[in-house]
This record gives structure tokens, C-alpha cells and sequence, in this order.
């Protein structure tokens, strides 16, 4: 066998881990000298290859792994790494595609506390490895003028994710980055005992080198979104009053605003045409 051949087959040998289709490359292994079979050292390559994709989840995902605990985690890996042979040299993006898995796949798809978890600590390793930005000052801003802060519209850092998750997630993950013992026990309830369908947002961002995230109260929510979409303060001010059930002051949005600029989440703002 050519050396390109043989350097192929290993390869595909070691993606698809232990089976009938080794003989082939087996058969061009030197025996060893200390005893052991080449279908045993040879599975040490496929183990030892397989071991480390699975770290990589352990280290992006210990929120759903306190919440799934080990055994369901174990298993939740091993069939993503089985069905997903990498595709990228970067290690870093192999476990992107763990949310869409779950997605797709029974029983994670029927798990929404989980499903969550994952797309919140996908948005925070995706939120580190964003392209830099630079924040812009919020006194910035003093260079509109009064009347033209309706038509104000801004520009957000690349690395900024806001997500709308079960009630209960953000606690959850926080308790589970702390290590804390309870981080397994928890559930969202409501009044009566039951698994309760309350939501909770969140934004994901990078500051200073470094992943942030907090919890948004609904109407900046809907304003951080609406503003991420493009739209002018002004309407935002009409948007926001309009799906919330009470009016929200124009000066409570522009506290939601310049909360934005001190958390370094806003990079530019210009005009609307």
C-alpha cells in the first residue's frame, strides 16, 4: 500500500472509531514486540482520538452537564462525536453544531431547559471568539443634536447574542460555574407547583477580553432587539410601549441606552436616512 493510501485509511479509521472495516489497516500494521495485538494498540489511537473531542464539550458546556448530570452527558457527546466526524482543522468549532444536534435528534429535542443551556454556552464561547470591536463613548452622542435623537440608530459589538431561554437557565449555569452541589436540583416552577413556560432574556457579549452576559427585564428586551435590528430610538420608543402592558417612558429607554454604552455593547450610531 502507498504511503498516501495507508495515511488516507488511518485517517478515516481513526474518525469513525472501532469496527469490522480496521482489517484492511490492520493487516498493514507491524506486529508489536511487547505482546499487545495491533487491533489493540490501534484502538488506543481511535479511544485516545475520541477521548479528546469529548473534552472539548466537557469544557464549553458544564452547564449542561450539571443539568443532565454525567451519564446523560456521556451519551448526549457520544452520539453527537459518532454522527459527526470533524469536519474543520480548528477544534475550537467542533462543538458549535451541539444545540442544532439536539435540535434535531429525540430525546434532546423534547428538552428545552437543555436545549437552552447549550445555545446559552454555545453564545458564550461564540461571544469570546467574535471579532473585535471597539466600544463607543457615550459621549459620543453629544455630537447629535437634541432633535435628531429619534433618528439615532446603532451599531452593536459582533459578539453581542441575546437569547430568550426557560426561566431559571441563567441561575442554573451560574450555580454550575460555581460549583455549587445544588446546580443538579434545580427547576423552574410556578405558583402551583408545576413546570412553569416563564421566560427569561439574556444578553452574551465580549468586554475587555472577556464574556459578560446579564439578564434584560422584558421592555429592554425588546428595545436591545428592535435597536440590534436596525431601528431608529424613536421607534423603539413606539415599539417598546406598544408590547409592553404599560407605557415605558422615553427616559426609562434612554437608561436602557446608556447602560448599553457603559457595558460597551454599542460601537457606532449615525443617523437614519
Amino acid at each position: 500500500m502507498k504511503l498516501a493510501d495507508f495515511q488516507a485509511l488511518f485517517q478515516r479509521r481513526i474518525l469513525a472509531g472501532p469496527g469490522e472495516e480496521d482489517g484492511p489497516l490492520l493487516d498493514e500494521l507491524r506486529e508489536s514486540q511487547r505482546g499487545a495485538t495491533r487491533a489493540d494498540l490501534f484502538h488506543v489511537y481511535q479511544w485516545g482520538y475520541h477521548a479528546r473531542l469529548e473534552s472539548f464539550f466537557y469544557e464549553d458546556h458544564p452547564g449542561l452537564r450539571a443539568l443532565l448530570g454525567d451519564e446523560a452527558f456521556e451519551t448526549l457527546i457520544g452520539e453527537y462525536v459518532a454522527a459527526n466526524p470533524p469536519q474543520c482543522r480548528n477544534a475550537r468549532w467542533y462543538t458549535t453544531g451541539l444545540p442544532d444536534y439536539m435540535r434535531d435528534h429525540a430525546p434532546w429535542r423534547d428538552d428545552a431547559r437543555a436545549l437552552s443551556m447549550a445555545l446559552l454556552e454555545r453564545a458564550m464561547v461564540d461571544a469570546f471568539d467574535a471579532p473585535d470591536a471597539e466600544p463607543l463613548a457615550l459621549e459620543a452622542l453629544a455630537g447629535f443634536a437634541p432633535e435628531d435623537s429619534p433618528r439615532l440608530v446603532f451599531a452593536f459589538h459582533p459578539s453581542l447574542f441575546l437569547l430568550e431561554l426557560p426561566a431559571g437557565v441563567l441561575a442554573h449555569y451560574q450555580a454550575s460555574a460555581e460549583e455549587e452541589d445544588d446546580a443538579q436540583e434545580w427547576e423552574a416552577v410556578d405558583d402551583e407547583g408545576a413546570v412553569s413556560e416563564a421566560t427569561e432574556a439574556v444578553a452574551v457579549w465580549r468586554c475587555k477580553e472577556e464574556t459578560s452576559y446579564r439578564e434584560l427585564e422584558p421592555a429592554e428586551y425588546v428595545a436591545l432587539c428592535e435597536a440590534k435590528a436596525g431601528r431608529a430610538f424613536g421607534e423603539i420608543c413606539q415599539m417598546a410601549a406598544f408590547q409592553q402592558s404599560g407605557e415605558i417612558e422615553p427616559e426609562r429607554l434612554a437608561q436602557f441606552l446608556a447602560s448599553w454604552f457603559q457595558d460597551g455593547m454599542v460601537i457606532g450610531a449615525s443617523l437614519q436616512g
